[in-house]
């Protein structure tokens, strides 16, 4: 058995051929696993140029909890949230974390997903522009 790595294209996919004295008369094996490959390739490739609902969803949702998370980090803006906000901000923080595991569980429902971003999109799209206030406040003194 013989293993061949494929390019950078493939992302590093290994092949693994066993060679036998029926391939030596005939290319069939090689064209077919040419074949394969190069599908492989096309495959990969159009995943990366059509990003699925979860990985958007995993972008989106990591991006608000950085965002809240620099914010309460921050010590121009840290001292200006209200304790409600403040308590608001942890709160969602968690609740952010909960739905990056439920994202990120291979058997997660695309449609289950997409309903709850568009109401977490409503909900944190509030406080990260409160956050965004607070920010270009702290940054005009």
């Amino acid at each position: 058995m013989q293993r061949f790595k494929i390019g950078v294209d493939a992302k590093n996919l290994q092949v693994v051929m066993n060679r036998g004295s029926h391939d030596m008369t005939t290319n069939s094996v090689t064209k077919n696993l040419e074949i394969e490959v190069s599908s492989v390739v096309l495959e990969v490739s159009v995943r990366e140029q059509n990003p699925s609902v979860k990985e958007k969803a995993k972008r989106i949702l990591e991006g608000y909890v950085s965002k809240m998370k620099n914010a309460l980090a921050d010590e121009s803006i840290g001292p200006k949230l209200v304790p409600s906000l403040k308590k608001k901000i942890e709160e969602a923080i968690s609740h952010l974390n909960g739905w990056l595991k439920y994202v990120q569980n291979p058997q997660a429902n695309d449609n289950v997903i997409e309903e709850n971003m568009k109401l977490n999109k409503q909900y944190y799209e509030d406080v990260i522009a409160k956050i965004g206030q607070l920010k270009h406040s702290s940054s005009s003194t």
